[in-house]
């Protein structure tokens, strides 16, 4: 009777097993780790290449259409410039490159700026460099240097806006009866430059006097007066 109520011996099989759901979830795990690895991978590679490697993966995550619309902006590397920038914008930039070269040589940075943001190109020249005080009569030393930008840009360009800008020191003659007609009359005297010298489409210009109106710096010593009395060539890619 005894041997009838004998616990019988533990089989190896019996032992305890790991639940179903965990074995998925280690696999889960492993492939986001391999994911993320190939992310980093691929923080030089063209967006086309990244679409095409990421496609092998979307049957494994389930996440068919979320990578359908990337674009560099919402990507997760740092795009090269070839990524950023078109050829034409390229060439442009290497122009921009090498007028500030140019501009360096010859010891003009204090008094020209160049750059390049969102589709267009600037150049600031303050206003002592083109014209005599307190006139918007072109002088002939930096004639040169409007040459040069309208030679290196302006036929890669859609459009130009010339303007002209002003310290808040108010001016009363009769000639220029105030600020705005001084900083028009320099923008609009540029234009005619480009226009008579460097026979520039004229569809292709634009001019615009803002006066004391959109200072870069507060108008408060001869130093910020001097930044803010200036031509501002915008030139839309």
């Amino acid at each position: 009777m005894a041997d009838e109520f004998r616990k019988p011996p533990e089989d190896e099989d019996d032992m305890p097993t790991v639940p179903a759901w965990m074995a998925t979830f280690s696999d889960m795990m492993t492939l986001l780790m391999c994911f993320f690895i190939l992310i980093m991978s691929f923080s030089t590679m063209e967006i086309d290449k990244f679409k095409l490697a990421m496609g092998s993966l979307k049957g494994a995550f389930g996440v068919q259409g979320v990578l359908k619309d990337l674009r560099p902006d919402q990507s997760w590397f740092s795009p090269s410039p070839a990524d950023v920038y078109s050829a034409r914008e390229r060439s442009i930039l290497n122009h921009v490159q090498r007028l500030r070269n140019i501009i360096e040589e010859n010891e003009l940075s204090e008094k020209v700026e160049v750059d390049m943001a969102n589709g267009e190109v600037f150049v600031q020249i303050k206003d002592n460099m083109l014209f005599y005080p307190g006139s918007g009569e072109l002088r002939p030393n930096y004639l040169k240097l409007l040459s040069l930008i309208a030679k290196m840009f302006f036929k890669d360009m859609q459009q130009i806006l010339v303007e002209g800008h002003t310290d808040d020191i108010p001016i009363h003659t009769k000639e220029y009866p105030s600020n705005w007609e001084l900083s028009f009359e320099r923008a609009l005297n540029v234009l005619r430059y480009f226009v008579n010298e460097e026979k520039i489409d004229p569809g292709k210009l634009m001019a615009a006097g803002y006066g004391e109106h959109k200072p870069v710096v507060p108008n408060n010593s001869p130093e910020n007066r001097a930044k803010n009395r200036r031509v501002v060539l915008r030139m839309k890619i």
